[in-house]
């Protein structure tokens, strides 16, 4: 019976080079470092749309380690500032600031702050802020 296990099962060194085949795509890729980045300020310019050479700088980063992108906008605006294919094209994307997140093209967690909190809360939440901002003495305004 040994001896017909053992010549069932392919010798070690094949073994091995069977393995590297199969992962000739990943060949060199450390999938034990993840890379993200902030879309506004770091992978744009604030509201903009990303310079050719920063695509190609984060596709070569992809063949290197796996790269996400993360933004506070909703994923159509993350879509124009990084390309329609940002979920497909980027091992992670997570937009609203992580209430809608992908992984390797799919979804798989989105969450918003309604749900989240219920209808009332968010309405008493909304209402203290818009009351603590409009009393905030601010001479220029700011930001993106």
């Amino acid at each position: 019976q040994r001896a017909a296990t053992a010549a069932a099962r392919p010798p070690r060194r094949q073994k091995a080079a069977t393995r590297q085949r199969g992962n000739m795509a990943t060949a060199g890729r450390n999938k034990k470092i993840l890379a993200l980045f902030d879309v506004d300020g770091t992978l744009t310019v604030a509201r903009k749309e990303i310079t050719p050479e920063m695509k190609e700088f984060m596709t070569k980063l992809r063949e290197k380690i796996v790269v996400g992108v993360v933004g506070g906008s909703d994923l159509e605006k993350q879509r124009e500032q990084v390309g329609q294919d940002v979920t497909d094209v980027y091992d992670y994307s997570f937009s609203e600031n992580g209430l809608v997140a992908f992984k390797e093209g799919k979804l798989f967690h989105e969450k918003s702050f309604v749900d989240h909190l219920g209808e009332e809360k968010m309405k008493e939440f909304l209402n203290f802020v818009l009351k603590y901002l409009s009393g905030v003495d601010c001479p220029v305004k700011r930001g993106t």
